[in-house]
């Protein structure tokens, strides 16, 4: 019962973070246009906090005016930029560079995460590994056997009735495939996700 409830939140985050991208705003400006809370953008496509029905709507029709139905039926297509609202255009007007969060190397990410979180001899679980994903890479299949550091792992998994696949850490991942990595991870999500290693 839980799997439509995530799918559809995935589908929201992913969309508002694809607009997001595209018309080149910064998370805290989501927050100020749309009348949000500091930092309440972040945590709700952080999924650190649920998305209420007031906040999206204010996000959607303050930021991109669209109304929730219009978001979820975007199917892909990113509104005019003509159509947002005027304070929204004056303000993105001369945004003209490609932002690095439409990076999507998996591999790169994992490698950032597993570094930080895993140690030689540690059991590996994507269940621990997921929630620290960016929003767009939450629904891929995270197959650690199929990656370019799955010399890193042993398969402890037993049987062919398991659902979530564990490994074995046995050796550190090298510095220069994490070197690689964190210039191919967006550098927002990265800093964000070592800052929130160092507080909890």
């Amino acid at each position: 019962m839980n799997k439509p409830v995530f799918d559809e939140i995935t589908s929201i985050i992913s969309l508002l973070e694809s607009l997001r991208k595209h018309f080149k705003l910064e998370k805290n400006e989501v927050d100020n246009l749309a009348g949000l809370k500091a930092g309440q953008y972040s945590r709700m496509v952080g999924r650190n906090q649920k998305i209420d029905l007031k906040s999206l709507r204010d996000l959607c029709k303050k930021v991109y005016n669209l109304t929730i139905k219009e978001l979820l039926n975007l199917d892909g297509k990113i509104p005019e930029e003509h159509n947002l609202p005027k304070e929204i255009r004056e303000l993105i007007s001369g945004r003209n560079t490609v932002r690095s969060q439409e990076k999507l190397d998996l591999t790169s990410y994992l490698i950032i995460i597993i570094a930080k979180l895993y140690k030689t001899n540690d059991i590996v679980s994507n269940k621990i590994i997921r929630p620290h994903l960016p929003p767009n890479l939450l629904g891929k299949p995270i197959e650690l056997g199929k990656t370019n550091i799955k010399h890193c792992f042993e398969d402890i998994n037993s049987g062919t009735e398991i659902k979530r696949k564990v490994y074995k850490m046995i050796t550190p991942i090298s510095a220069k495939l994490i070197k690689n990595a964190r210039e191919n991870t967006d550098p927002t999500w990265l800093k964000e996700f070592e800052e929130k290693l160092n507080r909890g």
